[in-house]
């Protein structure tokens, strides 16, 4: 799977750390959602492991990948 990422610099992607970030789903393209994070970056990512979303719910994401809907 591609990755794409806007805002990313020296080819790192926003959630390859260590670390699952929360991001917001922007928008829902099959099995995939453009999600953005609190500081305004976007990238796309995997979502066959949540479920159905939709714009305005938030995801935990690792590596590209969402592992789980939040509730609010």
């Amino acid at each position: 799977m591609t990755i794409e990422v806007d805002g990313c610099h020296d080819d790192v992607c926003i959630t390859c750390g260590d670390i699952a970030l929360a991001l917001a789903v922007v928008s829902v393209d099959g099995d995939t959602a453009r999600c953005r994070d609190d500081e305004g970056r976007v990238e796309t990512v995997a979502i066959e492991l949540v479920g159905p979303v939709v714009a305005g719910d938030r995801v935990l994401v690792h590596a590209g990948v969402a592992l789980v809907k939040l509730s609010d």
